[in-house]
């Protein structure tokens, strides 16, 4: 075959995907560099065409690394969040960007981060991990007090944004016998067995366990801050599986340590774009205290997952460069 014109970078983890790189191997130039920092990226921008992201750097794609990009036309991000990078400087440099968001035929058939999502909600109310590090320290039954959790059976579980996560983590919750109640402005139909709650403020009171799945936007960053924390019953329990900004970090930390609410499960944190994050204020408070949990945002850090988002970058590249022809 004739090679391409085109050159792709790809720092997407694609190196346990051999057929997704086949397929790339056969449509571009590609040059794979997974975990790269953000220097050697700049080392390898200037003359590339597309740029297949990894949502899960440590650095953000921003007008440094991007005025390296002299052919860039196109950047796809195999996920749903774009944070990560300067949308509005790619749009001055006319550089178009893609991600999953809003593309439901794709994002129906991934299931990892709503699973993920109840699988934490579990973890938090049972202290899964608190009590696998005891056990590791021979500490069994006769500290028991420490392990008492409650059952989620008969609970009010508060679903904020009823997107593709939310509805799963509805079905999960159901299964489990809980009571399921959800507030999201844009959703008003959606099933008569759980309750639209027209106010953000109302579900946080009517909640024990209160899950956030928005999308990260000007309107919905800090939405959770101190008033918010301040209207959930005594007691309940938090889940923010969507972005970090989307929860004032100090207002979490104060409603956890004055006990207004009994513990948290996050698997983001704000700012994530940083080469080290162990002096973060939520990390911090995390290794002092046991009613933190938190996880290295990898709700979506499945095989199946990633192969459907590769396979969706691939499918938008072809399609871009070859109006969607895979023999070229």
């Amino acid at each position: 075959m004739k090679k391409s014109r085109y050159k792709v970078l790809c720092s997407a983890p694609t190196h346990f995907l051999p057929e997704i790189e086949d397929r790339l191997n056969k449509s571009f130039e590609t040059i794979y560099a997974f975990r790269y920092s953000k220097k050697e990226i700049k080392g390898l921008i200037h003359d590339v065409n597309a740029y297949i992201t990894d949502p899960g750097a440590n650095f953000r794609i921003d007008s440094d690394l991007l005025n390296e990009a002299l052919k860039l036309k196109i950047i796809v991000t195999p996920s749903t969040g774009s944070n990560h990078i300067d949308t509005n400087f790619c749009v001055k440099k006319g550089i178009e960007v893609e991600s999953l968001k809003g593309k439901e035929e794709v994002i129906e058939n991934i299931h990892a981060s709503a699973e993920f999502s109840f699988g934490l909600l579990l973890a938090l109310i049972r202290k899964l991990p608190f009590s696998v590090e005891l056990a590791k320290e021979g500490i069994w039954r006769e500290k028991e007090d420490l392990f008492r959790g409650i059952e989620l059976h008969g609970k009010t579980v508060g679903i904020v944004g009823l997107g593709r996560i939310g509805k799963k983590m509805v079905k999960f919750s159901k299964a489990f016998n809980a009571k399921v109640i959800y507030f999201d402005p844009f959703v008003e139909n959606y099933d008569k067995s759980i309750k639209r709650i027209n106010s953000l403020k109302k579900l946080l009171s009517m909640s024990d366990i209160v899950c956030i799945h928005v999308h990260l936007d000007n309107t919905t960053e800090k939405m959770i801050s101190y008033d918010e924390f301040k209207e959930m019953k005594r007691n309940s329990y938090f889940i923010n599986t969507s972005r970090g900004e989307i929860v004032d970090d100090a207002a979490l930390i104060d409603a956890l340590e004055s006990k207004k609410i009994l513990a948290a499960g996050i698997d983001v944190i704000s700012e994530e774009q940083q080469e080290t994050l162990e002096n973060h204020l939520l990390i911090d408070y995390a290794r002092k205290h046991e009613n933190l949990i938190i996880t290295p945002h990898i709700a979506g850090c499945t095989v199946d997952s990633q192969r459907k988002s590769a396979q969706y970058a691939l499918d938008v590249l072809n399609n871009f460069f070859y109006g969607g022809n895979d023999e070229h």
